[in-house]
């Protein structure tokens, strides 16, 4: 299976997990609840930054082939795909891992 079509899958899963939660925290603020309402938004920026340092990486080192005349057109097309796959890697994991922790519950 594709990673898109994984991560896709496994966003599905999960928001449909989630949703029910978001929808009763207001009014039955259960602790199991508030826990998991907490990673929804911890785990978020974690995934964030854990990208932007990879991408930043990524683009560290294209910027430096490029510099140095080690880069042509076609290096720069793939240096950015590479680019937008590691930042979109650690939140690629992540919801992975939150469709299969929560399908276990």
């Amino acid at each position: 299976m594709s990673s898109a079509l994984e991560t896709s899958q496994a966003s599905a899963v999960t928001i449909g997990h989630r949703m029910p939660i978001l929808a009763t925290l207001p009014f039955w603020p259960h602790p199991d609840n508030l826990i998991e309402a907490s990673l929804m938004v911890t785990e978020k920026f974690e995934a964030l930054a854990e990208g932007a340092v990879a991408a930043t990486g990524e683009m560290a080192a294209l910027g430096l082939r490029a510099a140095f005349g080690r880069a042509d057109a076609q290096d720069l097309a793939s240096g950015l795909i590479s680019v937008a796959v590691a930042a979109a890697k650690p939140a690629q994991r992540r919801v992975r891992a939150n469709a299969r922790r929560l399908s276990h519950h």
